[in-house]
């Protein structure tokens, strides 16, 4: 039984290879160009100039190299700020902006070891 479930996520995934891809980079979606349009996407990369007017949210996605510009009307999360991670999802349009229907945002919290006062700002003696 165990094997049969292998081999139907198998099939699964060989016949729907999108389906598989967590999310595209800018660069592969400039890449693939006319291929992308009109397609539901879903878009990874770190925030670029971010534009928040009322519930209208403009920003680009970078993976570094090329930025794909997108629209989103709605809430977004407190924790989508530039250079932050993000991952948006909706349809590219003809004008290469991804109108995007759902936009998730990585928390940028970073560990920091208590017993470590320089990753603090603090020299040893804590002066």
């Amino acid at each position: 039984m165990i094997v049969a479930g292998i081999g139907g996520l198998a099939a699964w995934a060989v016949a729907t290879p999108g389906a598989v891809s967590y999310y595209a980079t800018p660069s592969e979606v400039i890449a693939d160009g006319a291929k992308s349009m009109g397609r539901n996407l879903r878009l990874g990369g770190r925030v670029a100039e971010l534009d928040r007017d009322g519930t209208l949210v403009t920003f680009g996605v970078s993976d570094g190299e090329v930025v794909v510009p997108v629209r989103y009307r709605g809430d977004v999360p407190d924790t989508l700020k530039d250079s932050t991670d993000v991952i948006a999802e909706g349809r590219l349009g003809s004008d290469g902006t991804l109108v995007a229907s759902r936009v998730l945002a990585k928390c940028s919290s970073k560990f920091v070891d208590e017993d470590k006062p320089e990753h603090l700002g603090k020299d040893p003696e804590g002066t």
